[in-house]
Parts: structure tokens; sequence; C-alpha cells
């Protein structure tokens, strides 16, 4: 009978480790990300506006004392995607940690309103989601990309699932004839890194900054 309740008491532990560690994934998880977004947010609205930024934002949740180092990490372009109510602030970098406070630029891709095909990656699981739902997206479905130089409106063209390491697909739409494109690209399906769900947009607007 000892033995029973150990296994069991063993089995309980288990679950409850495995229940709390999925309810960080998704739950805590996105809290962090949603206060990283929030001051990223606040901080590239004042670069935009031309005011003094405040001090580099470390993408932590708030400190009761403000003394310990900081570092510069700060939004690139605010991306939204009207169908599917995204609003994001997208860093540089696509490392763990970087996608750790919102969408990520591929560095080896151009920047936004470079000639060529703008790639940007962002979770679909947990640190907030934000391409949780992109596969609702559909050819015509647009993306607004607003950087301290102009807003750029993309409209999708399609979109294709594949393996990890296809590299190729952040050269952008290879049936699309537009100097200028968008990639965006995340996990799939949903819940899983097995495979990689690949959106590709043509710009059709640029509007400059005043």
């Amino acid at each position: 009978m000892k033995a029973l309740r150990a296994t069991g008491s063993t089995f309980i532990f288990l679950g409850l480790s495995i229940l709390f560690f999925v309810l960080y994934e998704l739950v805590g998880t996105s809290a962090i990300t949603k206060a990283r977004q929030s001051d990223l947010q606040a901080d590239f609205s004042l670069a935009l506006e031309g005011g003094a930024l405040p001090d580099p934002f470390t993408g932590e949740l708030p400190l009761p004392q403000a003394s310990k180092p900081r570092s510069a990490i700060r939004g690139i372009a605010r991306l939204r995607i009207p169908k599917i109510g995204v609003n994001v602030i997208v860093v540089e970098g696509i490392t763990l940690e970087r996608l750790a406070y919102g969408p990520g630029h591929y560095p080896s891709t151009p920047n936004f309103g470079e000639k060529g095909a703008v790639g940007v990656a962002g979770h679909r699981t947990g640190w907030g989601a934000p391409f949780f739902n992109v596969d609702r997206l559909r050819p015509g479905d647009q993306v607004i990309a607003e950087t301290g130089n102009a807003t750029y409106t993309y409209r999708m063209t399609t979109s294709r699932v594949v393996s990890p390491g296809h590299s190729e697909v952040l050269d952008g739409n290879p049936n699309s004839r537009a100097e200028f494109q968008l990639v965006l690209t995340t996990c799939t399906p949903k819940f899983t890194a097995r495979d990689r769900l690949i959106l590709f947009f043509d710009l059709v607007s640029e509007v400059p900054r005043a």
C-alpha cells in the first residue's frame, strides 16, 4: 500500500508540475510580454512624435528600485493587422530572448522601406502569441507597418507551410513581381513547433512621414 501511495503521489506531483508549466507558458509569459509591449509602444510613440525618449527600456517588469542596469531594446516598427486585431511593436532580432518582447525582424533581411523582402517572425504560443490567428488571413488582407520614415501597407498574396530550415522563403514570393515584399513566419500547427507557416505580402502603399 505504501508503494501504491508513493506512486500515486509521484504521478500527482508530475501532473501538477506539467499543469503549472503549461499555465506559465500560456499565461505567465504572455503577461511578461504584455508589460514589455506596453513600454515599447510608449517609447515608439514618443519617438514618432519627435520627443525625448525615456531611459532605455529593459523589457523587464517594473522593479521597486530603478537602480538595476538597463539594456536598450527599442522597437523598429509598429505592425498592425486589422483583420485579426494585431497591434504590436517589432524589435530587431529573432532569438528567443528578442521574441519574448514581440515579433522580431530577421537581421538578414532588408529593413522596412528597403528593396527586397522584409522578414518578421512571431510566436503563436506564449509570449503574447502575436501571430496566433495569422492562419485566418487570406489573399487581399492587409498588414500595416509604421516606422519613423513612413507607413507601409502590404497586401497578402499567398501562404505556404514548410518544414524548419527552409530559409529560402525569406527571399519573398517567387511568383510575385513586387520589388518590396513582407514575409511573416510563425510555427504551425498551433501549440507545436513542427512546421512553419509562411505568409507573403506585396507592398501596395508607402506614405512618408511629414
